[in-house]
């Protein structure tokens, strides 16, 4: 979208933000707003055969070791009696329901597994097989569609397959995880042989690899099935595992700015002399941290911060200086509004007519500075990232 189009969209959610709640009241209603994310339940049920990776999945997508004290058990039997759950641990609100399998002494067939696991409550379902799915497989998709939640299937020991397949001299990586895919879309199928899926909600995937196969693909599979609020949620609270994920990442960053820069306008029209300056200061810095924790940019001295290039480094230094602390910022500030062209503020401030001068001053300023300081992270990250990506790839 044209930036001037952008900006007059984002001067309608302004003022309709002030005409509704007023000068005195916009500070509690978007700082409350800012932080709604963390408020946001989200159920995730994870099912289907014994040792198919379930548990492992369920911390892979934490960005938990299976050894750690937060993990779920893992073992090549079933590990789950009752259903589990386990909270993801940078929002508690996030839960990932380790479920059992269906024909074990608890839950003998599927009535009585709808019954006891309470399926409706369930946002989303995925279905971990160790090779094929089955019949049971099949009833249980007919349950979930009845109930209108989304499923996906997945085979969770790819790593295995491939390393017993490459021993083979004929061995052709993508023609046998389509094999694998077909053999699975065949088991698939109801009473009249009716196809109860597709190839793309077939997932491939390794635990201990989430960078390669389908790990991503079904992380954002995940996410699209999701309402916006719940999809922003878990976008916020997943670790970065992907550039597809950091992209998601900024554009819900994005989404934000505005909310900063009217809290900025709304102390800007209140006439105390400085507290506009050191308000901005504190937003700014705050929300600037958040975008550093949000695309993973590593610490100075951590072991993610070693692995990477010396020119990274310097870049991802010198966010880490930034973000120490307000009087820095206050710095990167003074510095980019010395080099900020008059017109592109100004594009700002006309939609905004109806503010005071202060205001729409305040927020042009707010907006701009987190727009730019977004736009160089997310550069750092994607370089961050690649780097992480082929050190993985080396080992």
């Amino acid at each position: 979208m044209a930036f001037k189009g952008w900006t007059e969209i984002i001067a309608m959610q302004v003022k309709e933000y002030f005409g509704q709640y007023g000068v005195s009241n916009i500070n509690e209603s978007l700082t409350k707003k800012l932080k709604s994310w963390q408020d946001v339940e989200m159920k995730i049920g994870i099912t289907g055969d014994s040792g198919a990776g379930k548990s492992s999945y369920i911390n892979a997508i934490r960005g938990i070791d299976d050894e750690d004290k937060e993990a779920a058990k893992t073992g090549p039997r079933e590990t789950t009696v009752k259903p589990t759950s386990y909270d993801h641990p940078t929002n508690p609100k996030i839960k990932f329901w380790d479920l059992p399998g269906i024909g074990t002494t608890n839950y003998p067939d599927l009535e009585t597994y709808c019954e006891k696991v309470k399926l409706e409550t369930y946002n989303a379902f995925l279905i971990f097989t160790n090779n094929r799915f089955t019949e049971i497989d099949n009833k249980l998709v007919k349950k979930i569609r009845s109930i209108d939640k989304r499923f996906f299937f997945i085979c969770a020991k790819i790593d295995q397959e491939v390393r017993a397949e490459k021993r083979k001299r004929s061995f052709n990586e993508d023609a046998m995880l389509e094999e694998i895919r077909r053999d699975c879309l065949k088991n698939l199928v109801d009473e009249g042989s009716n196809q109860l899926s597709n190839e793309q909600n077939i997932f491939l995937i390794s635990n201990h690899y989430p960078d390669k196969w389908e790990f991503d693909r079904l992380t954002q599979a995940i996410l699209d099935a999701l309402p916006t609020y719940q999809r922003e949620s878990l976008i916020l609270s997943l670790g970065i595992l992907s550039p597809d994920l950091l992209q998601r990442k900024v554009q819900v960053l994005k989404r934000r700015m505005w909310m900063v820069a009217s809290l900025s306008a709304g102390v800007a029209v209140v006439p105390l002399p400085g507290v506009s300056a050191a308000t901005d200061l504190v937003l700014i810095t705050r929300e600037i941290r958040f975008y550093k924790s949000q695309l993973g940019l590593p610490d100075k001295g951590t072991p993610g911060f070693a692995m990477l290039c010396v020119d990274t480094q310097r870049q991802v230094a010198d966010f880490c200086s930034m973000v120490a602390n307000t009087s820095n910022v206050g710095v990167f500030m003074a510095a980019y509004a010395s080099q900020q062209a008059a017109e592109e503020v100004t594009r700002f401030i006309i939609p905004l007519v109806g503010l005071l001068a202060a205001g729409a001053m305040s927020f042009a300023n707010t907006y701009l500075c987190l727009k730019h300081c977004l736009e160089q992270m997310e550069q750092t990250a994607l370089l961050v990232h690649k780097e992480a990506f082929q050190n993985v790839q080396k080992d």
